[in-house]
């Protein structure tokens, strides 16, 4: 055990999110001493990637995250809440934390992703384990994890996570117009509505308030900022009928893609909750999971 501390272990995390993304952090004594990141178009050069690493260091250890739809949370670890539930305890491998909660993904799925890669791997997490290890204040929040394909929503009541969304999105949504015109009670669509039919009476100003709602409408109809909108009404709404009658307190958006920070201002106005943006690593998540777990 002491000449363990001595050892460097390397520790490679990975997910895929419009191509393959890869963490490679060396590590001695749970230090961090060096670390570096690279994508991949094709599996096969991440494949060939990994397993050169792998023989290069022994003690080396993968991990990558679950991004399917058939994992969740539930507020205990009983199995008689799953099945009240209705979710097929058979089929399910679940995660118990603290004797408090517990975080469960479908065996197919989780045999599936690992039989996809020609390489070992280690640790497999969910993707609402990962939010929960990011998670510093859990009284009535939501929190909001974005990537290019997909948001994965989870939703604390008085420090512990009961609720659980995970929504796979298109690169290149045919339904754009659809979604736009779902949220068509927002004021921006008012103030247009208002505009058109008085377009003579506010035509010395037209230009301004042209340039004003064209800038607004450049932000909200971004694909990403409209799905985080979108789903995060649906979410409150199926958290409020089905899960908790206590309000939620703050949104915090965990982002790994770069997102317009105007957009908490538009949730703002529209559900009327404080929005807050975290820029967050996805990979360093991952990896210090495993590194903790070593």
């Amino acid at each position: 055990m002491f000449l363990e501390r001595f050892i460097k272990k390397q520790f490679i995390s990975f997910y895929y999110d419009e191509n393959y993304k890869l963490l490679i952090e060396h590590v001695k004594n749970k230090k961090i001493i060096d670390s570096y990141e690279k994508e991949f178009e094709k599996k096969e050069d991440i494949e060939k990637f990994i397993k050169e690493k792998i023989n290069e260091t022994p003690q080396t250890y993968v991990s990558s995250v679950l991004l399917t739809m058939n994992q969740g949370v539930m507020d205990n670890c009983s199995k008689q809440k799953y099945l009240e539930k209705n979710i097929d305890y058979d089929n399910i491998k679940i995660l118990c934390i603290n004797n408090s909660y517990s975080f469960y993904a479908s065996v197919y799925d989780i045999s599936k992703f690992l039989k996809e890669y020609k390489f070992p791997i280690d640790f497999l997490y969910s993707i609402f384990a990962v939010i929960d290890s990011l998670a510093t204040e859990r009284k009535n929040r939501f929190y909001v994890l974005v990537l290019h394909n997909y948001i994965a929503i989870l939703g604390y009541e008085n420090y512990k996570p009961l609720f659980s969304d995970f929504l796979i999105l298109n690169e290149k949504d045919e339904t754009e117009i659809e979604e736009i015109e779902e949220i068509d009670d927002l004021e921006i669509f008012d103030d247009i509505e208002d505009i058109n039919e008085n377009i003579d009476e506010v035509s010395n100003d037209i230009e301004d308030i042209d340039e004003n709602l064209e800038e607004k409408l450049n932000t909200l109809t971004t694909d990403i900022e409209v799905n985080i909108l979108n789903h995060l009404k649906e979410s409150l709404k199926d958290y409020y009928d089905n899960y908790s009658s206590d309000f939620i307190e703050k949104i915090i958006i965990l982002d790994t893609v770069g997102i317009d920070i105007s957009v908490t201002t538009l949730i703002e106005d529209e559900i009327l909750i404080p929005t807050e943006i975290q820029q967050i690593n996805l990979l360093k998540s991952i990896n210090r999971l495993s590194i903790e777990s070593v």
